[in-house]
C-alpha cells in the first residue's frame, strides 16, 4: 500500500519526545507528529502523556459534541463494568469511541463490589500476568478478551452509528516485553492505512505512544497489543499486553 508512515517509534527512557513524522498519502499536505514514551513508572510517561493531550486541546469530557479538544478514557469510573459492551463510551458515556474485537468481548479490571466480581489487574483471567501490571491511572485497566486486536472506532459523541474523524489517538500500554511487536494503525474514512508506530518496549513497565495530525482524518485506530490474548501464558515468545489511558481528539462528523 502506499500510504504508509517510513516513521519509526524509537525507545525514550523517562522523558517526554514529539517528532515531526510526514505521512506518505494522497493528501501531499498531511503530517503528524509521533509522541512515545517508556518507564518503569507512571511518572516516568506522565510528561509524553500530557504533552500529546495538550496538543489535542481541552479535554470535553462527557459534555456534547465539540469542534475540538479531546476525549479520554481512563477506565476508573464504577459505572464502567467488568464485562464492558463494546459501544459503551458512545451510548452509557458519549465519549465518541466504539471498540471492536474478535468475538465482540471486552473487559475492564478491578470492578466495584456492587458488581460481585473478584478481579485486581485481571487476576480473574491470568494472575501471572497480574502481578506484572502497573497502572498509569489506578486501578482499572482494559483489554480485548478473545483476541489480541481491537479497533477504536469513532462516532460523534452522543450520536450513535454517525461516523465520525479524529486528529489524533494516543493509548498507555502495560508490559510491552517485545519490541516492533505492539503498535497502533491509523485509517481514514475509506479503510486506507495513513500511518503505523510501534510501542516502545519496556517489560513489566509502562509505554505510551501516539500519533497527532494536523487536521482530523483518522476514522479508527486498529491497536495489535503484543501477540497473545489476554489468559495466554506470557512467556518464551508469547507477549501480552493490556491497555490503560487512551485520549484522542475530538471525534467530528465524517
Amino acid at each position: 500500500m502506499g500510504f504508509l508512515t517510513r516513521a519509526a517509534v524509537l525507545a525514550a527512557a523517562a522523558s517526554a519526545v514529539a517528532a515531526t513524522v510526514a505521512v506518505a498519502t494522497a493528501e501531499p499536505h498531511l503530517r503528524a507528529r509521533a509522541f512515545h514514551a517508556r518507564g518503569a513508572a507512571a511518572g516516568d510517561i506522565k510528561a509524553t502523556f500530557d504533552k500529546f493531550s495538550a496538543a489535542l486541546g481541552d479535554d470535553n469530557g462527557s459534555g456534547p459534541p465539540a469542534r475540538d479538544g479531546r476525549r479520554s478514557i481512563n477506565w476508573d469510573a464504577d459505572g464502567v463494568p467488568f464485562d464492558m459492551p463494546g459501544d459503551f463510551f458512545n451510548t452509557a458515556v458519549p465519549r465518541g469511541a466504539v471498540f471492536h474485537a474478535k468475538g465482540g468481548e471486552f473487559r475492564v479490571s478491578n470492578p466495584p463490589p456492587v458488581q460481585h466480581i473478584v478481579d485486581n489487574r485481571f487476576t480473574s483471567l491470568n494472575k501471572k500476568l497480574a502481578v506484572q501490571l502497573k497502572p498509569f491511572s489506578a486501578p482499572r485497566l482494559f483489554t480485548p478478551l478473545r483476541d489480541n486486536v481491537v479497533e477504536v472506532r469513532f462516532e460523534v459523541p452522543g450520536k450513535r452509528g454517525a461516523k465520525a474523524t479524529t486528529a489524533g489517538f494516543g493509548a498507555v500500554l502495560l508490559d510491552v516485553d517485545r519490541k516492533d511487536v505492539t503498535s497502533l494503525a491509523y485509517y481514514d474514512v475509506h479503510g486506507r492505512r495513513l500511518a503505523k508506530v510501534a510501542a516502545p518496549a519496556k517489560a513489566g513497565g509502562l509505554s505510551f505512544v501516539g500519533l497527532v495530525f494536523n487536521k482530523p482524518v483518522v476514522a479508527y485506530v486498529r491497536m495489535t497489543l503484543g501477540n497473545a490474548k489476554v489468559t495466554d501464558r506470557d512467556e518464551g515468545h508469547r507477549d501480552v499486553v493490556v491497555a490503560d489511558d487512551f485520549v484522542y481528539g475530538e471525534p467530528v462528523r465524517a
